[in-house]
C-alpha cells in the first residue's frame, strides 16, 4: 500500500503557507496564483494555526454578502486541521479526509511541516496501484 512518504518523494516535499495576517484578496490570489485549493497557515515561528481553503473563501462570501476585502486569512481559515504523517497510507489519508470533511492534509514529520496532499494526489497514486494490481493479475492469469 502506497504512503504518504511516496507521494511526497514523487511531488515533492514542502508546502506554501500564508500568514495569519494576509488580507483574504492577498491571499485568493495566491492561491489561484499557485494554482492551488488550499494552503497551511503558519505563525511567524512556522508553526501550524490553521488552513484557509477555497471553501473558506466562499463561505465567507456568502455569510459576509462579499464583504472579505477587509477580512484576514486569520478571520476565515479552518482553525482545527487534520493532519498525518509520510507514513500513513493513501486509505487512512483517504478516511482522515473524509471524517474531517477535507480536501487537504497538512503533513508532519518530527512535529514540522513537511508537505501537503490533496485529494487529488491521493486518488491519482490509488488509480496507479489499481493499475498496477490489474497489470499484476493479467500477467499472472496469462502465464
Amino acid at each position: 500500500m502506497t504512503t504518504i512518504r511516496q507521494i511526497l518523494d514523487q511531488k515533492g516535499w514542502g508546502a506554501v503557507v500564508l500568514k495569519g495576517r494576509q488580507s483574504i484578496p492577498q491571499a485568493a490570489r495566491f492561491l489561484a496564483a499557485k494554482r492551488i485549493g488550499a494552503a497551511p497557515v503558519v505563525d511567524d515561528a512556522g508553526r501550524l494555526i490553521g488552513m484557509l481553503s477555497e471553501r473558506d473563501i466562499m463561505r465567507a462570501v456568502g455569510d459576509l454578502d462579499g464583504d472579505i476585502k477587509n477580512r484576514t486569512v486569520a478571520d476565515l481559515m479552518t482553525r482545527l486541521v487534520a493532519s498525518c504523517t509520510p507514513d500513513v497510507t493513501i486509505l487512512d489519508a483517504m478516511l482522515a479526509m473524509t471524517t474531517n470533511r477535507c480536501r487537504h492534509l497538512p503533513v508532519f514529520e518530527d512535529d514540522t511541516l513537511a508537505g501537503l496532499v490533496s485529494i487529488g494526489d491521493l486518488v491519482k497514486a490509488r488509480i496507479e496501484e489499481a493499475e498496477f494490481e490489474v497489470d499484476s493479475l493479467r500477467a499472472y492469469i496469462v502465464s
